[in-house]
């Protein structure tokens, strides 16, 4: 026979609350990084920046890179022996922030209820 579950009606909502919370940063962080991904594709495929074009030709002084915090997309080369830098493509700092928050919260409310549940 199946042993009843033990546990507030409260703490399983501020656990549910919680882990959505966390998990809608996460999915937030997860959409703005794809979306920088993909928008570095297409300016790279419609070639309108000189950096990429340079990059797309395979020129060795020329390359992409990407940041996590914040997320954006880099085009560095060198043009006349000056370093160069362009953003190809950003998310805005508020909504990853508010991602980040989120996912940071949510994580430590769930940890926090886990916590304080066991020790009762």
């Amino acid at each position: 026979m199946a042993r009843p579950v033990e546990g507030s009606p409260r703490r399983a909502l501020v656990l549910l609350v919680a882990s959505g919370v966390a998990l809608a940063g996460i999915v937030t962080l997860v959409v703005a990084w794809i979306t920088i991904g993909v928008a570095a594709l297409d300016a790279g495929r419609a070639q309108t920046e000189p950096c990429l074009v340079a990059y797309a030709a395979g020129t060795h002084d020329a390359a992409v890179h990407y940041t996590a915090f914040p997320p954006q997309s880099v085009c560095t080369w060198t043009v006349d022996d000056t370093a160069r830098e362009v953003v190809v493509a950003s998310s805005p700092p508020t909504v990853v922030a508010a991602g980040l928050t989120a996912a940071v919260l949510g994580g430590a409310g769930v940890v926090a209820v886990g916590v304080l549940g066991r020790r009762r």
